[in-house]
């Protein structure tokens, strides 16, 4: 029983932490993009990272349909 507990409590510790970290890689890309986009002389770089972008959003977006029956986001 005691072993159960602390393989519970461990994977737990585990969870938080790794949320904390994808979280962090998040943040960070955003501020790279953002950079990149107001900093960037090049228009067409510029449009290739928006598309990309949009194309992530969708991907995910189809993603969460496909998982969750939202009418409010999937509709």
């Amino acid at each position: 029983m005691y072993r159960i507990i602390v393989i519970t409590l461990l994977l737990l510790i585990v969870l938080a932490t790794c949320s904390g970290c994808t979280f962090f890689v998040a943040k960070e890309t955003v501020k790279v993009i953002d950079g990149v986009l107001e900093k960037e002389p090049n228009p067409e770089k510029k449009k290739k990272i928006l598309k990309k972008q949009q194309t992530m959003k969708d991907k995910s977006k189809e993603f969460y349909c496909s998982k969750v029956k939202d009418e409010e986001k999937c509709g």
